[in-house]
């Protein structure tokens, strides 16, 4: 009989890096006869997910309007619940560590086995301060917890008192269908996500200010929308960047902008793995990036497929961005080298993994 596998959301709908991945892997899983595999949200604020969805997955929400966590937690653990004994769940995987204050005390004496999928680092407390202890909670009683980096695994082994295995791994990286070469000709820097305080797009543009001005036939490119837009926007006008910085808000031709662009810089505060970093890959793309915790130091090799800068050295990464714009041999040379180790992001690799896991939990 078929392992009934639940991927628990706060909004499936959403656009981000996480619910990305949290489908390509349930779409895999549903392909496997030993998996029945189905979604299900605290609330889903557009009519469809914004990443395909295979439309034999079914979809459940826990409320049809928006709720706050703390506020409805009795409402959200019990219909939690009931919706669980309904369809008589094996496993449900939270893919947001903070998701396990409902899920946890919602399979209590159930069968239900819940595993913790960490997206961010063990260290950062996004959005909310209680992250670190529901953190403890899945130490204490999820069956599994899942950390995106080698790096994130120690942390949680060596701070926490895990009664559950952790294990590591990685988010796959999906490549295009088609073969792209580096664009040698192009003068336009990109970096993408959520404009939120976590990017650290404010950053950013502090950094262009130091550096682009002189390179009026260079532009860069944000791809996103979030929180800190207007914030952002009224930066860039206050320091002058308009015509060189450019918010480009959230567009669906990622494969254009990554085949067209000279370089990818992050400049983020903190990650889990960043999911832009793995997408560059299959374009060649030079990376320059803050060495933050974590996810960077497992995707760039400092010198020979990008550089890695000492976190909020502002005046560090322009000077690694301008050197690549002044030298370009150092760009093409990264360029050969961006898919340096890649094959332990390889996809079915990560597939056999996820199957293995869930067969064996």
């Amino acid at each position: 009989m078929a392992k009934n596998i639940w991927f628990y959301s706060g909004d499936i709908t959403n656009s981000g890096g996480t619910e990305r991945v949290a489908i390509t892997i349930a779409n895999e899983l549903n392909k496997c006869e030993d998996f029945k595999v189905s979604i299900v949200s605290l609330v889903e604020k557009d009519e469809e997910p914004f990443f395909y969805v295979d439309e034999t997955i079914p979809r459940y929400t826990i409320y049809d309007h928006v709720v706050r966590g703390v506020t409805h937690l009795p409402g959200i653990i019990r219909r939690t619940r009931k919706l669980m004994k309904k369809h008589d769940v094996d496993i449900l995987i939270d893919i947001d560590g903070i998701l396990e204050m409902y899920t946890i005390p919602a399979t209590a004496f159930l069968k239900t086995k819940v595993i913790s999928w960490e997206h961010y680092n063990f260290y950062q407390h996004p959005v909310v301060k209680y992250r670190k202890y529901t953190r403890k909670m899945a130490a204490r009683w999820a069956a599994q917890i899942i950390t995106l980096t080698d790096e994130d695994k120690g942390y949680y082994e060596s701070n926490l008192k895990c009664r559950c295995p952790v294990t590591r791994i990685y988010n796959p990286i999906i490549w295009p269908e088609k073969a792209y070469e580096y664009d040698k000709e192009s003068k336009t820097i990109i970096s993408a996500g959520r404009l939120t305080y976590q990017k650290g797009f404010d950053m950013l543009v502090d950094i262009a200010d130091l550096f682009i001005k002189k390179y009026p036939d260079w532009n860069w490119l944000i791809l996103g929308t979030g929180e800190d837009y207007e914030m952002l926007d009224t930066k860039i006008k206050e320091k002058g960047l308009e015509n060189q910085v450019i918010l480009k808000g959230e567009v669906d031709n990622m494969e254009y902008y990554y085949s067209h662009a000279a370089m990818y810089v992050m400049t983020s505060r903190f990650e889990g793995l960043p999911m832009t970093l793995l997408e560059t890959k299959p374009y060649k793309l030079p990376l320059v990036s803050f060495n933050c915790k974590t996810g960077p130091s497992e995707l760039i090799e400092d010198g020979v497929n990008g550089y890695l800068v000492e976190e909020d050295n502002l005046e560090g990464l322009a000077k690694r961005i301008e050197e690549l714009i002044v030298i370009p041999d150092i760009r093409y040379k990264f360029s050969e080298e961006a898919q340096y180790k890649l094959e332990r992001f390889d996809y079915n690799s990560i597939i056999d993994q996820w199957e293995k896991l869930l067969t064996n939990i």
